[in-house]
């Protein structure tokens, strides 16, 4: 007398969905190897294809032809290979001058007045108007050149960086695989605990007994002891 007796009961009560959960958690055992490992190593034609990557971003004739690009073209922006610093344009007024030179002396040679004063002004005036408008239209020219040398220097920088873009993607790549042999084993593992936590909750039913006091059941059962006392 004076207790009160409960019962709870948890989960699912079904045999057969019991059964199964059982066969699975052996299932699962048995797939359970020590040092096992989810690691699956790149296929030789996925680090073929790294190295190949590597050995391009590395070729040295690239890199070299983007630095002869840069010095060449910076020193054009800066000024320099323009005008009669040009070497092209150099070679270009050195044979003109000799064209003129040879072909008024040897004029002035056949008639006995070479290294004449009229052979020197025929000679400088000559060269006045072949050299004239020719460094006039050079002049012209390398303000466009110039121009669109500046113009390169952007490109051919981000054409510099292009090698060390592939290979720091293909690093990254090597660097994930790396990453996952060496996590290979607690992903296993964790792949099959997440299966077992899964299937935990539902292998069975659970139930339990409270027992508590009833306090009206403790005063009548007081009161009857103290007047049996009397």
């Amino acid at each position: 007398m004076g207790e009160d007796t409960q019962k709870t009961t948890t989960g699912v009560a079904n045999p057969a969905l019991n059964k199964t959960i059982t066969k699975l958690a052996t299932g699962i055992g048995d797939l359970y190897k020590p040092g096992g490992t989810s690691y699956v190593a790149p296929s030789s034609t996925t680090t073929g294809a790294w190295n190949s990557s590597l050995a391009a971003a590395g070729n040295p004739a690239y890199a070299g032809g983007i630095a002869g690009a840069l010095e060449s073209y910076g020193n054009r922006a800066a000024g320099g290979e323009l005008g009669i610093n040009d070497p092209l344009y150099a070679a270009q007024r050195a044979r003109l001058t000799d064209d003129v030179m040879t072909a008024t002396n040897t004029a002035f040679n056949s008639s006995g007045l070479f290294g004449s004063d009229q052979n020197q002004q025929a000679a400088a005036r000559g060269l006045a108007e072949g050299l004239g408008g020719l460094d006039l239209a050079q002049r012209t020219e390398s303000y466009g050149r110039q121009a669109e040398a500046a113009n390169m220097l952007p490109q051919l920088l981000a054409g510099g960086q292009l090698p060390s873009s592939y290979a720091a993607s293909v690093g990254a790549s090597m660097d994930a695989d790396a990453a996952a042999k060496a996590n290979g084993q607690m992903d296993y593992l964790a792949r099959l605990s997440s299966i077992i936590n899964g299937t935990a909750g539902a292998a069975g039913t659970t139930t339990s007994t409270t027992t508590k006091q009833d306090p009206l059941r403790l005063l009548l059962s007081a009161a009857i002891a103290g007047t049996s006392a009397l």
